[in-house]
């Protein structure tokens, strides 16, 4: 309303971010379009985008009421802001296709101030009138996020606009989903080496060789990586592409948070960062779903030198514990225990065959941990003390099958503290032999509530969740901290 004068201030002569997306999904919202809503939304000074189209008409049909016209409607209001927003740094694309395309080569001239684009589809970039008005309009462009691209030369089109940027001036990369970026793209983000701090990468399966060609980013301090693809064991099978991805890696001496989804190579790539003594991990993320996970026994080298990267805050893995033995746990638990400054703790899957012990060691040995996220078999109230030192602990979820009474619940709660104000307590897989009542559930959530302002959910074990065999559980059992199994 500012930007149309209705207000007492001129609010947008200010504004700083214009995200659209929001009014589009009102616009398609069947609630909205119907009745006295819509009437009343588009009247006084907001009439003038009351902007419709002739609906289609089926064959042997009647003439059907005319609709909005969505994409002319976001534009138009878009066109009106920025307009008056002169000092906007931050501009995100609506999920109309290609909206950004064609409204570009108006709203670009306005944009001096712009800092961030954040396009739905990143075709825009094909049109090298959009390009060369982002180039001389927007100098200050340095955070480029990109949702999909639906043209098979996106790879060259967003290539070809990464170069017509000055040199080392973009400092932040991102696809979320398959931009069907590879090569090209790779190679001109080394033309921003020195500046590129932040790389987020979707990779399918042809483009995964991209990796190896960003031996100019060296600055990257935050990398994440989703491949989408057949699992490929990298080492095993592309060992020269391997090698180059590694060579790269071990040159990011700033590199602190690493992501890596859906590869199966994940542990071998981050192995040599462990072992570097110039890099100094905060965060490390390996995510990969069912079929794409690595095994937990293949790789004990890994998760001993887990316990070398003192600097970790984060820590999540996510892998296939099958045939995993008793030492390959007592190793990677071990490992965990030395991480004294952790705060994030996900182990999903790893961690299927836990018992009391491991989370009592985890709990003992990382008095800062925060979030808890773990699996194990036969969880019981022998957990709680432990878990109850933790005073900074704001989230807890036993994502494994539990065997969890009132009474041990309770007498954890009693010794909460203000450090653990918000506290969400999950439990996932409740056996259904000691299972809660209802009321019992009750007395827990009323509890944590009134001690901490907590909440509880909990659910119990249904379907075929993926939990391992019982003798498996008993070979493993009676976990016993010993600090030379973290020693390389």
């Amino acid at each position: 309303m500012s930007a149309l004068g209705q207000t007492i201030y001129p609010y947008c002569k200010h504004l700083r971010m214009l995200d659209l997306r929001d009014l589009g999904y009102l616009l398609e919202e069947d609630k909205f379009r119907q009745g006295k809503i819509v009437k009343n939304f588009f009247s006084g000074p907001l009439e003038r985008f009351n902007l419709t189209v002739e609906a289609p008409v089926r064959q042997g049909s009647r003439n059907r009421p005319k609709r909005l016209d969505i994409r002319k409607i976001v534009v138009t209001v878009g066109d009106v802001i920025t307009e008056q927003s002169p000092l906007l740094e931050a501009l995100t694309e609506p999920t109309q296709d290609g909206l950004l395309s064609s409204a570009l080569l108006s709203w670009a001239p306005r944009l001096s101030h712009l800092r961030r684009l954040d396009l739905w589809d990143g075709n825009a970039l094909a049109d090298e009138t959009v390009c060369g008005l982002l180039h001389s309009h927007s100098p200050n462009l340095d955070a480029l996020r990109i949702y999909f691209a639906t043209s098979q030369d996106a790879d060259r089109h967003i290539a070809s606009f990464i170069n017509g940027r000055a040199p080392n001036t973009l400092t932040y990369f991102e696809c979320i989903s398959d931009c069907h970026i590879g090569v090209e793209t790779a190679i001109a983000l080394n033309t921003h080496g020195k500046s590129l701090t932040v790389l987020k990468l979707y990779l399918t399966e042809d483009k995964i060789k991209a990796l190896g060609c960003l031996q100019g980013c060296t600055s990257v301090t935050t990398l994440a990586v989703d491949y989408s693809g057949q699992p490929d064991d990298l080492k095993g099978t592309q060992n020269e592409l391997y090698l180059e991805i590694v060579e790269w890696l071990r040159a990011c001496v700033a590199l602190r948070d690493i992501s890596l989804s859906h590869m199966i190579s994940a542990p071998d790539l981050v192995l040599p960062l462990l072992l570097s003594k110039e890099i100094q991990l905060h965060k490390l993320q390996i995510n990969s779903k069912e079929g794409m996970m690595y095994l937990v026994k293949d790789h004990r080298d890994f998760h001993q030198s887990l316990g070398q990267e003192l600097s970790l805050q984060e820590l999540s893995l996510r892998a296939d514990p099958e045939g995993v033995e008793r030492d390959d746990l007592d190793t990677m638990t071990t490992s965990i225990c030395s991480l004294s400054n952790l705060r994030h703790l996900t182990l999903t899957r790893i961690s299927d065959f836990f018992t009391d012990q491991h989370i009592q060691a985890f709990a003992r040995h990382l008095e800062n941990l925060e979030h808890i996220y773990v699996g194990g078999y036969g969880i019981t109230d022998g957990v709680w003390d432990s878990v109850a030192r933790l005073k900074n602990l704001k989230s807890l979820t036993f994502s494994g099958l539990t065997d969890f009474t009132m009474a041990g619940m309770l007498r954890f709660v009693e010794q909460l503290g203000d450090g653990n104000r918000g506290l969400m307590l999950a439990i996932d897989n409740a056996a259904n032999e000691s299972a809660l009542t209802s009321e019992e559930q009750d007395a827990v959530r009323e509890a944590l509530s009134a001690k901490v302002d907590g909440s509880l959910a909990y659910q119990l074990l249904t379907g075929m969740a993926k939990l391992p065999a019982l003798h498996a559980v008993n070979n493993i059992a009676n976990f016993v901290y010993r600090p030379e199994h973290a020693k390389v």
